[in-house]
């Protein structure tokens, strides 16, 4: 059983479609723990200073995080290591990783070392509007949350060498284990250290994150700890292709601390309820987009390697299909049911009925961009499996000035829900930027047939809008929604209600995503019911 166990865990999942429905399941589970720990964030500091405290503390940690350690493996590391792979073996792809490791470790280690010395100078820029305890607290925060980024920084390394070999399992539940991590913060360290404990948890959840993927990602090929090395050629040639893609990181970073800069100067509250909803309206994001878009990469990579760029093409509209499938009628979802979505997720204890309207309006603003912000992950990973890393710079430098202004412009008359615009309106400028320059890439998209499959998707989530509102309307009349549970009642009428017309016009218009979800579906089950029935067997 043992050796079963251990086996399935070191599985390799080939399959673009199986990956990313296993990752895409791990991402729900983690996105519920994750709304889990929301929930019981709201309900012990509402939408006020603490909070705000705390989310603000997440900036500078989170941009050095997604600079230097996101940069360096999904822009550089993975389509490198796939190369070595595929061109020069096994013994020297693991040597490369082993240098790539040590090299993190060092650099990560010496700029959270600086920026926990320096954090009462750095801080108070990128949050103008606190001052006093609120300031001195986002200050101590942002130092405890530094050790969550450099051990990150060595998690990220392992889940890249474990995306690269295509083991999905142990890369799909860290992030699960992070957010327990954190809620055993609210839980059990809070109490005793207040806000600070939650920062703790985040520490815990940092450190179980690299566990579950070193277990797996060790035994597969480290063998040694190589001395950081900034001249090797493989991560020379990481390196190279890290600083473009730093680049363009650092201009989305830069666009969220604008707009937290431009939030810390609202009314209380308004940074918690753009992180909040922000977190709410990501849940589709990382459940479909970028499942999709994470299981794709080393297939693209490797087509990519072998110089296969009719292949490279087809891959990438295959699952841009497969994503507008799913994404599209979550956004008329999360459209219809914004203010229960939020009620029942964050509706407890501190946080009111007002932070509640606010919230959802937010949300709502969020949501009408789900489509650009699912396909923007895939499509800048087409540009880095191509070893293309300055195309997505220059759209995100577009970005930047985009948002950053419309933000300015709208932050006054609309306050938080003109931030809220202000990024949906980049989210699709990004996308349709990026999608016209692939074209470019390709020469070609021919992409006649996304267009036909995106108008049916379009007719079949209308459907779902329409009849899961009458549903909606409908249980509203029948009590106050006062409850949980009653929410959740009309919630959960107008879910069933709205699918099923959605798989009701789906079939009429025959769109052909919805039979390849089903038979993805039917296969998956009979597989696993092969290996259920193999280890009952194996245990006799």
């Amino acid at each position: 059983m043992f050796n079963f166990i251990t086996k399935f865990w070191q599985k390799e999942t080939s399959n673009v479609t199986a990956a990313a429905f296993l990752i895409g399941f791990a991402s729900l589970a983690s996105r519920v723990v994750g709304l889990l720990r929301d929930r019981l964030l709201a309900g012990h500091f509402g939408a006020g200073d603490m909070l705000d405290a705390y989310y603000a503390a997440f900036r500078l940690p989170d941009l050095f995080y997604q600079l230097i350690v996101l940069g360096a493996l999904s822009a550089g590391f993975i389509p490198v290591f796939t190369e070595y792979l595929e061109k020069k073996g096994h013994t020297e792809a693991w040597k490369l990783a082993e240098k790539v490791f040590t090299t993190i470790a060092l650099i990560l280690g010496i700029v959270c070392l600086v920026l926990a010395i320096f954090a009462d100078k750095v801080v108070p820029w990128t949050v103008p509007g606190f001052v006093g305890d609120k300031l001195a607290t986002t200050i101590t925060l942002s130092r405890i949350l530094l050790i969550s980024t450099f051990t990150l920084g060595l998690s990220a390394v392992m889940g890249g060498v474990l995306q690269a070999t295509r083991r999905f399992i142990a890369f799909s539940l860290a992030p699960v284990l992070y957010n327990v991590g954190i809620i055993i913060g609210i839980i059990g360290f809070t109490p005793s250290f207040g806000i600070a404990g939650v920062a703790y948890g985040v520490v815990l959840g940092a450190g179980l994150h690299f566990l579950v993927q070193a277990l797996v990602a060790l035994p597969m090929g480290f063998r040694r700890i190589l001395p950081p090395s900034f001249k090797d050629p493989g991560v020379l040639q990481i390196l190279k292709l890290m600083v473009p893609r730093i680049a363009g990181l650092a201009a989305q970073q830069v666009n969220l601390v604008a707009l937290l800069v431009f939030a810390s100067s609202l009314e209380s509250g308004s940074i918690s309820v753009f992180n909040l909803a922000n977190n709410l309206q990501y849940v589709p994001i990382g459940l479909i987009g970028i499942s999709f878009a994470v299981a794709a990469f080393p297939s693209f990579s490797q087509l990519a390697a072998n110089k296969d760029m009719e292949g490279l093409r087809q891959a990438f509209l295959a699952t841009t299909r497969k994503i507008l499938f799913f994404i599209v009628p979550c956004t008329a979802l999360m459209l219809l049911l914004r203010a229960q979505i939020v009620r029942l997720v964050l509706g407890a204890g501190a946080f009111d009925w007002e932070a509640t309207i606010r919230t959802s309006d937010v949300l709502a603003i969020f949501v009408l961009s789900l489509i650009a912000q699912a396909m923007i992950p895939l499509a800048a990973r087409v540009f880095y499996a191509l070893q293309d890393t300055k195309t997505p710079f220059y759209v995100s430098l577009v970005s930047l000035a985009a948002n950053a202004g419309l933000a300015y412009l709208l932050r006054k008359p609309l306050g938080v829900v003109g931030l809220a615009t202000a990024f949906s309106i980049d989210a699709f400028a990004q996308f349709l930027l990026l999608w016209y320059l692939l074209r470019g890439k390709f020469g070609h998209l021919d992409s006649k047939d996304v267009g036909k499959s995106l108008t049916k998707i379009i007719l079949a989530s209308i459907a779902l809008f329409g009849f899961g509102w009458v549903a909606r309307q409908a249980l509203g009349t029948l009590f106050p929604l006062r409850t949980f549970w009653q929410v959740a009642l009309q919630a959960g009428a107008a879910i069933v209600v709205g699918c099923g017309a959605f798989y009701a016009v789906a079939r009429l218009l025959r769109i052909e995503e919805l039979n390849d979800f089903i038979h993805t579906i039917k296969l998956k089950l009979y597989r696993q019911a092969k290996i259920e029935e193999g280890a009952e067997k194996a245990s006799i």
